[in-house]
């Protein structure tokens, strides 16, 4: 398998590396590859799935459907 020598990583970014790495249980190496490999996956999103997924986050809300008719109530209101 090929090796990658980084250099020059901001004290930072190393400490963020090192903090993410031990809080999931990866060594820095590991943390390194899995948010690389993360980084790079194409993820393919299944637009039913998502428009599902927003409306069923919506419906948990229980915010009132902005219609025409409500945005004009909400402008109007307390005004003279």
């Amino acid at each position: 398998m090929p090796a990658i020598t980084i250099k020059n990583i901001p004290d930072n970014l190393y400490k963020q590396i090192k903090k993410s790495a031990a809080q999931n249980y990866r060594s820095i190496n590991g943390e390194v590859l899995y948010r690389l490999q993360n980084s790079l996956t194409e993820k393919q999103v299944d637009p039913e799935e998502l428009i599902k997924k927003i409306a069923d986050y919506r419906n948990k809300l229980k915010t009132p459907v902005l219609t025409d008719e409500f945005l004009k109530m909400a402008k109007n209101k307390g005004r003279p």
